[in-house]
């Protein structure tokens, strides 16, 4: 057969011990599956929290010695020079292989561990060509169960021990099923060439087993098809519709494949179930209020928070939102879309979320809210999820925070920001230490977010707050609002435009801020409004640069970035960014992103 396999035939004896193999490799495929990663895991966190305690207690008295009273006051949000290595490892790992490829560390982890699958797949198999065959289909079944568990959204182990959120885990969820759609394809390809080589091909493909195991590798390689970045963006209904039936429907074609499979497959066929009665618990009908925000083509949804009172909401978590299904609409449960919370719903007694229409769910969504003003329908909400409540402590363990959002992204940072604020307010601090930065193409597209923080308490927007409108001349966008006989007055958010920006059209240089004092509020302050595109560059050197007499001191202060925008947006960012991970700054970094 080849330099390596061939054919061989076997005695009971020989063919029994071969299944032992089969089986026992299996299992440890399986069991390496959640033991490797997750303890791994663990002895990382146990190891950098020794480390820690070790450094603290062996150079925590030197430098008190060495700094000044002031300097060793600095709050927490200070950085050991140690760190830097490990922080521009970890930055190196976080960079993208290729432009949605993935970023070096997926690619790491699933080269490890396709590398440790393999092993398993050769070894103790000899000679044996239908041995190393079986062992691929076995090896892959194996991953089946913790390929769905890492599709939990909430309520998953794997979460509470690698301390990830399901946004984060998402990708190895692909991954890995990109590793099971290979192992599955060579088993296929392989049956499929002994078949050939032996003649036996006219004869097997009429069986039932084969059969289904053609009907699973062909599922499976839809599944993986449609689950490419590209198919994804230009439909996700598309995707989402074959991804859930071909998911299920691949589990019961696995189970009548083959005996030997079918522990694997009960036990995600459980795990399915529980991801499903997850969902079922996660998920409520409200009644929300739908109306479109004048001078702007998004729509605003309001839900009251006491249909959503049991829930805990962490600011720039989202939820997923779908129409009811009804006899005339059976499909709109699989009309889901992630939206992002706008707001804080436990303050502000309501849930906001601020939407631009595009197609499917959101443009049945701008259906409904352009019909009639003001509508109120009910809606499915699930969750809420992402990433929010893994972040650190952004308040006490940074010294400063950047947050930069690109239109309807301010939905992810505006929350955080206003979050932030409220407790500098009730620490009576500044929060001088703050930073939002927000572009928009119209103004009336940042009204919402100018309301929502003004609304918040004070009647001036705070320092760090800058809106730059990077679509048509300011006064060329307050001739339009008037058109078709719309009142500006009639408008909250053209009265806070006319407020908040210039009435001159001069020119304007992108640093320069066209600040303008607010009419009829007794000491409203000035805030910082500018046309076109923000300068990233210049907005992150002076982010991490110096401003204390203790440059050293300051070298070492901690730096949060949060962004969320379009991708071009956040991939400029962390290049800015990055030049200043390199010289050994210590960043938390966060792109939300747009996509799915």
């Amino acid at each position: 057969m080849g330099l390596l396999y061939s054919f061989v035939s076997l005695d009971q004896a020989q063919l029994a011990r071969r299944r032992r193999l089969l089986d026992n490799y299996g299992q440890f495929a399986q069991i390496s599956g959640l033991i490797i990663p997750l303890l791994g895991f663990q002895l990382f966190f146990a190891v950098r929290f020794v480390f820690r305690k070790v450094w603290k207690s062996n150079h925590g008295q030197k430098r008190k010695e060495r700094q000044s009273p002031r300097v060793s006051s600095f709050p927490k949000s200070v950085t050991e020079p140690s760190n830097s290595a490990w922080a521009r490892f970890r930055w190196a790992l976080d960079e993208q292989v290729y432009p949605e490829w993935g970023t070096r560390q997926e690619w790491l982890v699933g080269a490890l561990w396709t590398m440790w699958l393999l092993l398993l797949v050769v070894k103790d198999t000899g000679d044996d060509y239908l041995h190393v065959t079986k062992r691929f289909g076995i090896v892959a079944a194996s991953q089946l169960p913790l390929h769905y568990l890492l599709a939990a959204k909430s309520w998953s182990p794997v979460q509470y021990l690698t301390r990830m959120s399901h946004e984060e885990l998402n990708p190895y969820h692909r991954l890995l099923g990109r590793i099971v759609i290979a192992f599955f394809s060579v088993h296929a390809a392989m049956y499929l060439n002994f078949f050939v080589q032996s003649s036996l091909l006219a004869k097997r493909i009429q069986n039932r087993d084969v059969i289904l195991g053609l009907i699973a590798i062909s599922s499976m390689l839809v599944l993986g098809t449609t689950a490419l970045s590209k198919i994804r963006t230009y439909s996700y209904r598309l995707f989402l519709t074959l991804h859930v039936l071909l998911s299920i429907s691949v589990l019961p074609t696995l189970y009548f494949h083959v005996s030997h499979l079918r522990v694997y497959i009960l036990e995600s066929v459980a795990i399915y179930v529980l991801l499903i009665l997850q969902r079922k618990f996660s998920t409520t009908s409200a009644i929300a209020s739908i109306s479109c925000l004048p001078s702007s083509s998004l729509i605003s949804i309001s839900i009251k928070s006491d249909t959503l009172a049991k829930r805990k909401f962490t600011p720039g978590q989202h939820i997923y939102l779908s129409l009811p299904a009804t006899s005339a609409a059976p499909l709109n449960v699989l009309r889901i879309n992630p939206f992002t919370i706008a707001n804080l719903p436990a303050p502000d007694g309501y849930m906001h979320l601020v939407i631009r229409p595009i197609s499917g769910t959101t443009r049945l969504l701008a259906d409904l809210a352009q019909n009639s003003y003001n509508s109120t329908t009910e809606l499915q909400i699930e969750g809420p999820y992402g990433a929010a409540p893994y972040f650190p402590d952004l308040r006490n363990s940074y010294g400063r925070v950047l947050l930069v959002a690109g239109g309807v992204g301010a939905t992810f940072t505006l929350p955080i920001y206003r979050d932030l604020l409220r407790h500098a307010r009730e620490d009576n601090s500044a929060p001088s230490h703050i930073r939002f930065v927000w572009s928009v193409r119209d103004v009336g597209d940042a009204a919402w977010g100018i309301k929502c923080l003004q609304d918040n308490g004070d009647d001036a927007l705070p320092q760090g707050f800058e809106v730059y409108v990077s679509g048509p001349p300011l006064q060329q966008q307050q001739d339009i609002s008037t058109e078709g006989g719309q009142l500006a007055e009639d408008s909250i958010e053209l009265q806070e435009r006319h407020q908040l920006l210039p009435a001159t059209t001069g020119e304007h240089s992108p640093g320069e801020p066209s600040t303008i004092e607010g009419e009829g509020n007794a000491g409203s302050s000035v805030t910082h409004m500018r046309p076109g595109r923000p300068d990233l560059k210049t907005i992150v050197d002076d982010t991490f640069s110096a401003r204390d007499d203790d440059s050293d001191v300051q070298k070492r202060v901690k730096v949060a970035v949060l962004v969320c925008g379009p991708v071009g947006m956040g991939d400029a960012l962390r290049t800015h960014v990055g030049r200043w991970v390199g010289r050994g700054r210590d960043v938390f970094w966060h792109n939300e992103g747009f996509g799915w």
